[in-house]
């Protein structure tokens, strides 16, 4: 999702500054989750252990960063 522009020769309406607003604290937290997973190794190295397993693994993460987070 990308802001609203603001249209030559016309001021941005409330509405849409409201609207930028929450796009940009939206995108905030995606963009520090991705600098969040990026600093885990595991991702970095590649992972080792049977790819059955894996998306168990990931949701069990998942879980336990939102616990964190207090989501």
């Amino acid at each position: 999702m990308t802001p609203l522009k603001k249209k030559k020769g016309h001021e941005r309406t409330d509405n849409d500054k409201h609207y930028n607003t929450e796009i940009s604290s939206i995108r905030a937290h995606v963009e520090h989750a991705i600098g969040h997973l990026k600093q885990w190794k595991i991702l970095a190295t590649g992972y080792r252990g049977r790819l059955t397993e894996l998306p168990d693994i990931i949701a069990v993460i998942t879980r336990l960063e939102l616990y964190r987070l207090g989501w």
